[in-house]
Parts: C-alpha cells; structure tokens; sequence
C-alpha cells in the first residue's frame, strides 16, 4: 500500500514539475445565413437572418473564453463578420474586415476562432460586405467577467441586448443613394 502511495504522490509531483497546464473553455457555435422575411418597419422586406433569426443569436461568453463560430453563407452573395470592439491578440486576421478576411463565398463556409482575452462588456457583431449591415446578419456579444476578477460595482438585476439599426424599405440589393445615403461633398 505504501508503494502505491509513493506512486501517486511521484506523479501528482512530476506534473507539478512540469508545469501542467488547461486551456480555457472554447465554446462552440454553427451559424447558417440565409434570406427571409420579416417586418421590422411594418412591413414585410427581405433580411438577413443568422440561424433564422432576427437580429442575429447572442453570444454570451467569460473573459478568456475561445469563441469558434463556423458560419455557413447561404445567401447568393459573398458574407462577412466583424466583431466590433473585441480584441484581436493572437489572429488580427479573424478581425472580418474586407483586406484582413476574405468574404465567405456564396454555398461555403468560414470558421472564425477568437479569444476574448481580459476584457468584458458588451459588443455587437455585423456583416462588412455590401449592404448587408443595413439588412440585419448581426447581433450582440457579451463578455462577462471571470468569477476570480473583482469588479468594483454590483452584479445587474438582468441583461438585455439592444441594437438599433438604420431601416430602409428599399431592397438591400439597390445602391446606397437609392435609399437615400449621400456621400457628403467638401467644397472649399
């Protein structure tokens, strides 16, 4: 029995020789995109949906989680993500901007994977190619603090996600001055 202890207390030893290490959570999601038809001005117009869904699903994480989103485009024109306000530490290149990511091709998929590294609060994520922000595809991101790290104020009562978009009744496929976008002019 004696030497069965010894060998339990060997190996709890060498692991804490080396320096044994876990990773932090990853949390997983699968996002199909596609076109339907909702009402938010009162009447009925084509938008984007994530999962169908309007506005897109909440993601609701802890500092230091890993987020892996694999999102599958099926809407007949090239897609794309940004996570506006998260930091990008380890992979500027998942960032989701045109010229950091290339868009998501019509029927593929894309996998973005980030870590929400020492940071909480609350974010939003959106669509960066063509008109697509102004036709939903995007939704809130939530970082909450780790149980370890104290923050000098209570914990809220409840959490509620409010996104406030520009709404048009003009098709998302029209140009920006067919719904009334102006580029702004400099005169001297």
């Amino acid at each position: 029995m004696a030497g069965v202890m010894f060998m339990v207390l060997l190996c709890f030893s060498a692991g804490a020789m080396l320096g044994v290490r876990g990773e932090d959570p990853y949390l997983f999601f699968t996002w199909n995109v596609t076109y339907g038809t909702r009402s938010p001005l009162g009447v009925p117009q084509q938008v984007i949906l994530i999962n169908d869904q309007f506005p897109g699903p909440n993601i609701n994480s802890t500092s230091n989680n890993n987020i892996v989103i694999n999102v599958f485009n099926n809407i007949d024109e090239p897609f794309l993500l940004t996570w506006s306000g998260v930091q990008q530490r380890k992979n500027s290149w998942q960032d989701g901007v045109l010229g950091t990511n290339c868009p998501i091709l019509p029927g593929t998929n894309f996998t973005y994977h980030f870590q929400v590294k020492d940071q909480i609060g609350s974010y939003f994520y959106y669509p960066t190619t063509g008109m697509h922000r102004a036709v939903g595809g995007f939704g809130g991101l939530r970082i909450n603090s780790r149980l370890l790290i104290p923050v000098p104020y209570a914990d809220p009562e409840d959490d509620y996600t409010v996104v406030l978009n520009d709404w048009h009744t003009k098709s998302p496929h029209c140009s920006p001055e067919a719904i009334g976008w102006r580029p702004l002019s400099c005169k001297a």
